[in-house]
């Protein structure tokens, strides 16, 4: 996969906004620039990987379609993570995020071109599986790049739609 043209990466599907405050981010995003409306999930990996060990948070999370591209915000509430190892406590982008069908055959080729791993991990809930991998390519540009595999019952599905992505978080609510 990886070669004359690079890793061959689909469009940019959802740029991840690091935050401290989830409730005066939804409400900025929504009164000042007139996006969302948000779907909300408090989460825990079922596992997650950070250079070979396994590592453990909580964070609550907020996904809104900007058009095509769908943004995420991301606040941490428990544990060490990657998003204050590269932020610190400040605020602000952390990466740009490729929904891909294929994320073990774009691993290999990640791990072919030299380009390490900074996180790979793990979110289930109620049939949804989100496989994600963070690659290290802060050295040109200063963002992360991120590839997320989603699955229902094993099948793909878009993640870009915002009333699939409101529904789930809406059920998750009720069920907990």
């Amino acid at each position: 996969m990886a070669g004359k043209k690079g890793l061959r990466m689909p469009r940019v599907g959802q740029v991840g906004i690091v935050v401290q405050d989830m409730d005066k981010a939804i409400d900025y995003f929504e009164t000042t620039l007139g996006l969302g409306p948000w779907a909300v999930f408090d989460e825990e990996p079922v596992w997650c990987r950070e250079n070979g060990k396994e590592v453990t948070y909580k964070g609550q999370f907020a996904l809104a379609q900007a058009g095509p591209v769908q943004l995420e915000l991301i606040q941490i509430l428990e544990g060490r993570s990657l998003y204050s190892d590269v932020l610190g406590e400040g605020e602000g982008v952390h990466h740009l995020g490729f929904f891909v069908h294929d994320l073990d055959e774009r691993l290999r080729a990640v791990r072919e071109a030299g380009i390490p791993v900074l996180q790979h991990a793990l979110l289930k809930r109620l049939g949804v599986k989100i496989e994600y991998a963070y690659l290290d390519t802060t050295g040109t540009g200063g963002v992360i790049t991120e590839y997320i595999k989603a699955s229902f019952m094993g099948l793909p599905v878009p993640m870009r739609f915002g009333p699939l992505v409101r529904l789930s978080a809406w059920i998750a609510g009720k069920v907990g």
